[in-house]
């Protein structure tokens, strides 16, 4: 039997990345993100069914300090902000949809409004 020694044990770099796309929410709002393109806040709570507006603001900064979101703040009245995928956060989206079509395909949730949306078909 091989024993294991934290000081020798190398680490693989991928895991904080699994860690943070696999939190709850993150595929729900980066492929809500990327369905619409350009969308505000209350766009994506209203859309993501039972996310708090504490959830999806950790999520978004999450994503935003990754570089896969970029925020824009519209100077109106009142300020408005809108979120878009960065060139990373379409790749990114664009890798995952496969894993979400197995999830579907494996379920038989075929009804699924991210599998649904006309962006995810056309990919």
């Amino acid at each position: 039997m091989v024993k294991s020694n934290k000081a020798t044990k190398q680490i693989c770099p991928l895991v904080d990345t699994i860690n943070v796309i696999s939190r709850k929410w993150f595929l729900l709002t980066l492929n809500t993100i990327g369905v619409e393109e350009k969308i505000g806040f209350n766009g994506i709570l209203n859309r993501i069914d039972g996310i708090s507006p504490k959830a999806l603001s950790d999520v978004l900064k999450q994503m935003e300090s990754m570089g896969l979101v970029k925020k824009v703040i519209i100077n109106s009245s009142p300020p408005r902000v809108k979120y878009s995928l960065t060139t990373e956060g379409k790749r990114l989206r664009k890798a995952v949809i496969p894993l979400l079509k197995w999830a579907a395909d494996y379920t038989g949730h075929y009804d699924c409004p991210i599998l649904n949306s006309n962006k995810v078909s056309k990919e």
